[in-house]
């Protein structure tokens, strides 16, 4: 197995634990829903995130016999941020499926050509949440009443986005994973520190446009 392929396959266990708890996130917040027609809808959803888990695994079973010692290398990283999820409420749950979610969606979107062709089409498929977040943005902005409401929701986000880029870099303290991935689609005159922030700047894109699209104010701030 090459540098690559090793490096793909501990991206594939990262994202694989990762959406294991994203379906444990989603499932939970089912008796948050504030009706019975959301609840089924979450549900919905949840089974979907645990589909896609599944199909990651089995990918990943598929380029390795050691598939659970993958997946636990990077579980810290994932704990550390889906244990911190605001989902004590209908309100933090939106905050999170609307702002806080799909930055794993912007991660995958950006690494995504690092990969080859099998392994980007399995992880751009299991991270397709267009419908999710559409929906989490509508049940957001209906919650954003007044200016106190709208305050919470940039704490929130601030929150899920600084703890999201923690993980980030502790994964590429961590790992050389990414770093090899990163080198094979680095371009001739950019360095690869250059290179993990052109990714880093990507993953930040789709948040500023979401935060934007619920009139929140953009976190310039955050390079």
């Amino acid at each position: 197995m090459d540098d690559h392929e090793l490096a793909t396959v501990e991206l594939l266990g990262s994202l694989a634990y990762g959406q294991l708890r994203s379906f444990a996130a989603t499932a939970s917040t089912i008796p948050l829903a504030p009706d019975t027609a959301m609840a089924d809808l979450l549900a919905v959803w949840a089974a979907t995130e645990n589909e896609r888990y599944r199909r990651l695994r089995d990918h990943l079973a598929q380029r390795t016999e050691l598939v659970d010692a993958v997946m636990e290398r990077q579980r810290a990283h994932f704990d550390g941020y889906f244990d911190r999820a605001p989902l004590d409420d209908w309100f933090g749950a939106c905050v999170f499926f609307a702002l806080g979610l799909p930055i794993a969606s912007d991660f995958v979107r950006a690494v995504a050509p690092t990969l080859d062709a099998d392994a980007a089409a399995v992880v751009t498929e299991a991270f397709e949440r267009e419908d999710v977040e559409a929906e989490a943005v509508a049940q957001l902005s209906a919650l954003l009443t007044d200016e106190d409401a709208r305050e919470r929701a940039r704490a929130l986000t601030a929150d899920l986005l600084g703890r999201a880029l923690t993980g980030f870099q502790g994964v590429m303290a961590d790992t050389d994973a990414l770093k090899v991935l990163l080198e094979s689609d680095r371009q001739e005159d950019e360095t690869g520190e250059q290179r993990v922030k052109r990714l880093a700047m990507e993953m930040l894109q789709g948040h500023r446009r979401r935060v934007l699209e619920l009139e929140l104010e953009d976190l310039d701030d955050v390079t």
